[in-house]
């Protein structure tokens, strides 16, 4: 069993903290979201557009996948979180329709696809901060789990500068996220982890299979998924192609020891 796992305690802390936070955010939501929505440049413009990008679950998913050649553990685990925060989001989204800020407020600065629907919890803010979290449960860093929560923050942030979202829409993204987390490590994960191997079964037809599917998967994201689906096509191509890269290269490298 991993050993770097976020604490408990201080897990429940952080999701307690937000939950608290997100009743006195809910009270000035479209304010907020005015606020922060109206401060962007062209150059302030193209950071979030690009981090919003990041938030895309395909592209974390093939992020993730590449981890694979490194410790099949964390693209397992890295997965099922992803799957995890998608299905809860989801099903709130149904359970509680609530308009985008498109919608609700009318004028406001937006950049990629204009949403109407769906607003409540952001999908991008939960898949970014589920991924940050299934990176920083095996990074034996503390520095590094922080860096990696940052910018897991940093892309629910993005939401609200693109005006997709309210900042409370951001917050219960994450807050789900790190529930499905605390249900993965304490419930689901001691229970299946022995099952997935520490470091690559090369010789593995399965493991080869998976391999396959990862190539074919971050193929598909660069040649077709970039261009006609990402919110920030630059930032899509840019993201595909160092999976693509990073893989192909570790997969050569294989082969040859």
């Amino acid at each position: 069993m991993a050993k770097h796992n976020l604490p408990v305690s201080v897990n429940l802390l952080l999701l307690l903290g937000l939950i608290v936070t997100s009743f006195f955010v809910n009270a000035f939501n479209a304010e907020i979201f005015l606020r922060l929505n109206s401060l962007h440049s062209n150059l302030s413009d193209l950071f979030w557009i690009s981090m919003t990008t990041l938030g895309d679950g395909l592209l974390l998913g093939i992020i993730l996948g590449m981890f694979i050649l490194v410790n099949p553990r964390i693209t397992a685990f890295g997965l099922a979180m992803l799957i995890g925060a998608s299905i809860a989001v989801n099903l709130i989204k149904v359970i509680i329709p609530v308009l985008r800020p498109t919608e609700a407020l009318g004028t406001i600065h937006f950049l990629g696809p204009v949403l109407r629907s769906g607003s409540f919890p952001s999908g991008h803010s939960a898949a970014a901060f589920a991924t940050s979290l299934a990176l920083a449960h095996f990074s034996p860093s503390r520095m590094f789990k922080f860096i990696l929560l940052f910018f897991g923050s940093l892309v629910g942030l993005s939401r609200i500068f693109v005006g997709a979202h309210f900042p409370n829409d951001v917050l219960w993204g994450i807050i789900l996220s790190l529930l499905v987390y605390e249900l993965l490590v304490v419930w689901v994960w001691p229970k299946i982890e022995c099952y997935v191997p520490e470091t690559p079964p090369f010789e593995n037809r399965f493991f080869q299979a998976l391999v396959s599917v990862q190539i074919v998967m971050s193929l598909f994201c660069l040649v077709i998924y970039s261009w006609y689906f990402a919110e920030y096509p630059p930032a899509a191509i840019a993201i595909s192609s160092g999976v693509l890269t990073f893989f192909m290269a570790a997969v050569l490298k294989s082969f040859k020891n």
